[in-house]
């Protein structure tokens, strides 16, 4: 590139640089939002980095969900260092005097559990002393919700106790836990009179260790796990717990990212248009320099520089914003994150965002770029309606789109981390986009054919402006609709949930379960909810049982067998398991056929039924012979079924299922499926009913957990939905540089209309019939793909009737439509204020 080329672009740049940047401003939300959530990301890492150890309290965690035996504990009692035993479970707790029950998440604890971090209660130093004053520390949200106070009692089984403090802050544990319910931390030595550990009883007892000198974690986990006793325990170190948070950080991030990147590029289309539009008006200019001797690589070298120049400011822009966006980003997820974030400027993230913003703008302005040469030097003596994109050769055009999508692709590649996703995103996006502009073309087109006689001129000539010359309606009705198909797929998807779970929970549909029922209790509570007139329409077994052999080899041989690819967790997991006759509605039988009764006892091989998932998860099908471990007994079985279960439904459903007439004489325990009719006071009152009469029963309610997923679900949609809305922005800014980049045309029309006799406000009403439609027919185009993306989502994956939030879907309507007013009009007031006298005098 030479010094005249670069002079030049300069001089011819400097009248009209407020258009100029007008027409890479487009990019500018797009470059926001991506620089948002990766200097976002990174400041979670860091955070999670600085403070890894108070994500998990301790060194090391070693768990099971049965309590150790005297060989594990001498085994703890050798690696030394400050230890602490802590028992979870969850089960039904008695709060106050009123004996209000809710199903809780205890946590029994022995030693000085959490070590690292602080837990945060009130009074403070209840965290300190609760267990000397064997007392309770009770979630805050729960003690204001029920009006308790400190030195109010918790019933916990046969168990009563003072609360010593409300709790505010669990190290490593974000405010979203309270969701499946209220935390009570107690002392361990507390629950062993309560009735609550007994056979069934769903229990995690861990074991924390924290020293001085940390020792080599990974070698000392290694030599742990080489131990064939400890199959049954999990080993969690701090790197292991960091290594999972970073991993959903980064699956969120990048969800997000994506969404950003989305808005990057739905803005560097607009900068394409516009791009094109300039060429377009300097057609004449740069045939006039081609006949004076300035070459065709000159002419685009000016052009280049320009154009580039605008994309780098446009970037850098909004990687100024997208750094002040970060600042507010936490408050999204302040409840989901288990932590304070420290904020900092990520320089390569800040890098990173501003170099895909300059790429991706100059990936798409590349098509109007070539096109400068194009333009013949006879365009600088003769009149002509030149489009300088129509004249490059057919391969070019495609060679400069195959090469944008791979650009794209390339990005997304680095930004995900996944060739596949990348992708699969970049084959959807593409998909979405041309169908977006083919809706937008058909909606013009129909608009372009009405003959509408009936309607005044202000009208007829406010649907004309819509096909103008050098009109961008097409870009912006599809970057617009993005920002309304982002919005309400992710709206959709939220209610899709919501009715799944509300489909399963009907008027005949189970809304209570009582789990941990033991045989000698069991007769007595299907008394009692029948005496209060509910109906039970389940009471299932449940039997405890591990797996011992897979085809005769037995768990350890396979855990050792470093050939075989068999999940950890599939192998040592306790498997509770039913018997029956008969499958429920959650079941399918996909492969095989289902035997409903075995008389054969333990002594003839037992035809079983596992779920298509766990199937995967231990690498086995038809014909495969299990061995179970039930209570010391071996009971050897054969694979005849395999099912596909709906695990969404509220009912116990089981990846192992027995025939009857097996393991009926096994100790076991019940799961008490009921009905209750009326309202959540009545649901509550059977409930209280129960627990009083067997505290060790544990109650699920079905629509207090309903209301726990919407209340999850709407903190995940919020984030996701502010990060669809830099699509709509990317709109909205698309549309003042659409009006900028026309402004002398727009200005010449408005004079012709106000020399021919119209007066300022029906060039005001013609404007505004203009942005009304073009918000009108965006959010159309829109709404027309999260209809039909709805309607595949309800009936392909959640298989029921589509009913759209109609609601929801006219208010986010209304909002666009306001908004492509107000910037319409908001852009267009030089338009209107300019006298035609002054503009005849100039053409």
């Amino acid at each position: 590139m030479d010094r005249f080329s670069l002079v030049t672009a300069w001089r011819d740049a400097r009248p009209q640089l407020g258009s100029l940047l007008l027409y890479c401003s487009g990019i500018i939300a797009g470059v926001a939002a991506l620089v948002a959530i990766l200097s976002f990301r990174a400041d979670v890492l860091l955070t999670v980095d600085e403070q890894a150890k108070e994500l998990l309290g301790a060194d090391l965690e070693i768990a099971q969900n049965q309590a150790f035996d005297e060989r594990q504990i001498a085994m703890f009692d050798t690696l030394g260092g400050r230890q602490s035993s802590v028992v979870e479970f969850s089960t039904m707790a008695i709060y106050g005097d009123a004996g209000e029950t809710r199903l809780s998440q205890i946590r029994a604890i022995r030693g000085g559990f959490p070590f690292y971090g602080d837990l945060k209660t009130v009074p403070a130093q209840a965290a300190f002393t609760y267990q000397e004053q064997n007392a309770a520390l009770v979630d805050r949200p729960i003690m204001r919700q029920l009006g308790l106070s400190v030195g109010d009692s918790v019933q916990v089984g046969g168990v009563t106790l003072p609360i010593a403090g409300e709790i505010l802050e669990i190290p490593g544990e974000s405010a979203a836990f309270s969701l499946i319910g209220p935390r009570i931390m107690l002392p361990l030595d507390a629950i062993e009179n309560t009735g609550l550990l007994q056979r069934g009883s769903r229990v995690s007892h861990k074991q924390y260790f924290a020293w001085e000198q940390t020792p080599d974690m990974r070698a000392l986990v290694s030599t742990l796990r080489a131990d064939g006793e400890n199959t049954s325990l999990s080993f969690t170190t701090v790197e292991r717990r960091k290594e999972q948070f970073s991993a959903i950080v980064d699956n969120l991030t990048r969800f997000l990212g994506m969404i950003g990147f989305v808005a990057l590029l739905l803005g560097a289309l607009g900068v394409a248009s516009a791009v094109y539009v300039y060429v377009k008006r300097k057609s004449a200019t740069l045939a006039t320099m081609r006949c004076l001797g300035v070459s065709s690589r000159q002419t685009l070298s000016i052009i280049s520089v320009q154009v580039v120049a605008m994309g780098v400011v446009g970037a850098l822009a909004g990687t100024l914003i997208g750094v002040l966006v970060q600042q507010f980003l936490p408050m999204l997820f302040l409840e989901l994150l288990p932590f304070q974030i420290e904020q900092a400027l990520s320089w390569p993230s800040i890098l990173l965002g501003l170099g895909v913003g300059v790429f991706i703008s100059l990936v798409f302005a590349l098509l109007p770029l070539l096109s400068v040469n194009t333009i013949p030097p006879l365009l600088a003596i003769r009149s002509a309606d030149f489009s300088p994109l129509a004249h490059l050769p057919k391969s070019t055009v495609a060679a400069v789109m195959f090469a944008a999508v791979l650009a794209i692709g390339g990005v997304l590649a680095l930004l995900t981390g996944s060739h596949v996703v990348a992708a699969f995103f970049v084959a959807g996006l593409t998909l979405a986009v041309l169908i977006l502009l083919g809706i937008s073309k058909l909606l013009i087109t129909v608009l372009r054919k009405l003959r509408l006689p009936a309607f005044s001129y202000v009208w007829r000539q406010g649907v004309a402006n819509l096909f103008r010359p050098n009109n961008q309606t097409a870009v912006l009705i599809t970057t617009l609709g993005m920002g309304m198909l982002l919005i309400g797929v992710m709206s959709v998807s939220r209610d899709m949930i919501l009715d799944r779970i509300a489909f399963q929970t009907g008027d005949q549909q189970p809304n209570l379960v009582f789990y941990d029922v033991q045989t000698d209790q069991n007769e007595d509570i299907i008394r009692i909810i029948e005496d209060r007139g509910a109906a039970v329409l389940q009471n299932v077994p449940i039997v405890s049982m591990r797996l011992a052999e897979i085809n005769s080899r037995t768990v350890r041989e396979l855990r050792e067998d470093e050939e075989v690819r068999i999940s950890r967790w599939a192998l040592t997991r306790e498997y509770r398991v039913t018997y029956r006759e008969n499958l429920n509605e959650a079941e399918t039988v996909i492969a095989g056929s289902w035997t409903g009764r075995h008389d054969g006892g333990f002594d003839e091989i037992v035809p079983i039924s596992i779920g298509e998932s766990i199937a995967e998860e231990l690498i086995i099908g038809l014909g495969d012979r299990l061995t179970f471990d039930v209570q010391g007994i071996p009971v050897v079985t054969e694979v005849t079924s395999i099912r596909e279960i709906d695990f969404q439904r509220p009912e116990p459903n089981f990846f192992v299922l027995f025939p009857a007439g097996v393991l009926e004489p096994a100790p076991q325990f019940y799961a008490t499926v009921v009905n209750v009719p009326g309202g959540a006071d009545e649901v509550a009152a059977m409930q209280q009913a129960v627990v009083r009469a067997h505290p060790n029963i544990s109650a699920l309610d079905v629509g207090i957990v309903l209301e726990s997923v919407r209340t999850f679900l709407d903190k995940i949609a919020l984030a996701v939905q502010f990060m669809a809305l830099f699509s709509v922005l990317t709109g909205l800014i698309v549309l003042g540089s659409a009006i900028a980049i026309s402004r002398l045309q727009r200005v010449r029309e408005a004079v012709l209309l106000r020399t021919l006799g119209a007066v300022q406000q029906q060039v005001s009403r013609i404007q505004l019939i203009e942005y009304a439609l073009l918000g009108l027919l965006a959010c159309l185009a829109g709404l027309g793909l999260a209809l039909g993306a709805g309607w595949l989502i309800a009936f392909y994956y959640f298989e029921l009737a589509y009913v759209p939030d109609i609601p929801m879907l006219l208010g986010t309507t209304a909002v666009i439509v306001l908004l492509t007013l107000a910037v319409g009009h908001f852009n267009s007031r030089s338009i209107r204020n300019r006298k035609p006298l002054e503009i005849l005098r100039a053409g």
